[in-house]
């Protein structure tokens, strides 16, 4: 019950209002459709050419009269439910007709009026509602619709509010198209947990089962937790109470299921921006999984672009992390800022693209402006270091040829050429050199690109170095040297070329360790019989007295 017949005849009042505003408007809708077939046949058949493709039917309309035609349709639109109506309208009655006095457009009436229409939502009295809305179309609803299959579905608790059009939206995107009637003609909502249950006109209950079993994962992610057909249970779970549509579109996002989250982006309740615990937003999932028809639909929709996480990575950032280029350039259509910089180490987005070794973004960012000689707030690395560091030969040469700067060195000394030269990057490492890159210079503590290498056994790169030659003697701050290195990690072939170049195999570091001592702390039998062969004393003692001899009896 109403709780005053004050409300019962508001409600009522209105929905007599908006039918007959509803009627009128239908009425010159009609008129003006049948001046214009009238002015021109051919008009017809593009009317209903444009209904089929709308409707997603094949020869439905195939020869019918305009009158035929709205006896077709009329089950797909209502006095609150209009948007074919306003769309067919928008195509065909756009800049021809008028009508009244003052002169009115059809379209733009029709738009004004679906804005009040769509205001109408859920209230307390929607059985009262849904009686009012059976009254006026009892003539219309079939005389038995018991033998009409009926869909009952349980929504989460977060679908109270929502307005009729999103529930007429849900229906166009559940059921199979040409079964998709005006909602408001075979509906009954009932309240508390939300029930809502659907006659389907014209439709078998085999074939709806077996329809929405292919939507199943579409349903949980919008909301549903159950849905039968007649007694035919498709959907059966338990309700989630902290069900939000801001939760569901991240769950559609990580799905990778479009058709849920373009279908939650329509509705208004959604905050599109939304940030999870990480501060990232549902563009940002969807650039990290690579989700192109995903970022697609929430650019469309006017997803914030900038918007930055915990760590101040933006979604411009994040694709560039995961190489998704074809992202990459839809965001920058999109007018992302690729100016931006991460909160904790000032990483731009084109250093994430040159650790990544994405050539062809690095290079369009270049054209947009973005500073790549620009060095990173935490330790002064810059792009051109990344890329050395990672082996991108390509992403180097780019930025060779953009005058960037291969000597420059970070706050604890590293250059580029140190990091080629630690990881092997044996390419790079002949391109810095044909760039005249000093092979010598050192770190704060002493090391150099040589001791790197050898440390690592990078021995082609070890080769390059001594033509280049290299001083194989220079010690770091506590008296390690390239040879003690190649030793302490058993580089055999890296041993023998710098005996070969004169090295001293004695040299003793700060704590009185040699090479010999290493070779055979860490079990490297081979390099220790080659150091014997070159006479090096295994008496020596280092200045906790330790000598190498012990070391030699566990080699054997």
């Amino acid at each position: 019950m109403f709780e005053t017949a004050e409300d019962e005849k508001k409600i009522l009042d209105t929905l007599i209002g908006l039918n007959k505003e509803f009627s009128s408007l239908m009425m010159h809708v009609r008129s003006g459709l049948q001046m214009k077939i009238k002015n021109d046949p051919e008009q017809l058949a593009n009317l209903t050419i444009w209904l089929e493709t709308y409707m997603h039917w094949n020869d439905k309309l195939t020869n019918a009269s305009l009158d035929e035609t709205f006896k077709i349709i009329h089950p797909y639109y209502d006095f609150i439910d209009c948007s074919l109506i306003v769309d067919m309208s928008e195509v065909f009655l756009q800049d021809d007709f008028k009508f009244g006095v003052s002169k009115l457009s059809i379209v733009s009436e029709l738009i004004k009026y679906q804005e009040k229409a769509d205001n109408l939502c859920f209230s307390a009295q929607v059985k009262h509602l849904n009686k009012a809305l059976k009254m006026i179309y009892e003539e219309h609803v079939p005389s038995d619709i018991s033998k009409m299959p009926m869909i009952s579905m349980k929504f989460h608790n977060q679908w109270h509010g929502s307005k009729i059009s999103g529930l007429s939206l849900l229906i166009h995107n559940l059921l199979p198209v040409g079964h998709r009637q005006s909602i408001m003609k075979y509906i009954t909502i009932l309240s508390g947990c939300i029930i809502i249950k659907y006659s389907v006109y014209g439709s078998r209950a085999d074939s709806l089962v077996e329809y929405t079993g292919g939507k199943l994962q579409f349903m949980r992610l919008i909301g549903i937790f159950s849905l039968y057909i007649n007694d035919h249970p498709v959907l059966q779970e338990d309700e989630n109470m902290n069900f939000t549509f801001e939760l569901a579109l991240f769950k559609a996002v990580t799905a990778g299921n479009n058709e849920a989250v373009e279908f939650l982006l329509q509705l208004e309740t959604v905050n599109i921006d939304h940030t999870n615990e990480e501060g990232k937003t549902a563009l940002m999932l969807a650039c990290e999984r690579g989700h192109e028809d995903i970022v697609h639909s929430l650019l469309s929709a006017g997803a914030n672009v900038n918007i930055q996480d915990n760590k101040g990575w933006t979604a411009l950032m994040i694709a560039s992390r995961h190489i998704h280029t074809s992202i990459i350039h839809m965001l920058l259509q999109a007018n992302a800022n690729p100016h931006l910089k991460t909160s904790s180490a000032g990483s731009n987005v084109l250093m994430i693209a040159s650790y990544y070794g994405n050539y062809e973004v690095v290079e369009l960012l270049i054209s947009k402006g973005v500073d790549y000689k620009y060095q990173r707030k935490d330790h002064g690395a810059n792009a051109f270091m990344l890329a050395c560091l990672n082996g991108h030969t390509q992403t180097v040469e780019l930025l060779l040829k953009e005058q960037v700067d291969p000597n420059v060195q970070e706050k604890d000394g590293w250059n580029a050429f140190m990091l080629a030269c630690q990881n092997g990057h044996t390419q790079i490492v002949e391109l810095l050199l044909k760039e005249q890159v000093d092979p010598n210079v050192q770190k704060k503590d002493g090391w150099n690109a040589f001791m790197l290498a050898c440390q690592n056994g990078h021995t082609q790169i070890v080769e390059l170095l001594l033509k280049e030659q290299v001083d194989p003697n220079v010690q770091e701050k506590d008296g390690w040297n390239a040879f003690m290195l190649a030793c302490k990690n058993g580089h055999t072939q890296i041993v023998e070329l710098l005996l070969k170049e004169q090295v001293d195999p004695n040299v003793q570091n700060n704590n009185g360790t040699n090479a010999f001592m290493l070779a055979c702390k860490n079990g490297h039998t081979q390099t220790v019989e080659l150091l014997l062969k070159e006479q090096v004393n295994p008496n020596v003692q280092d200045r906790k007295g330790a000598i190498s001899r012990k070391q030699v009896f566990l080699c054997k």
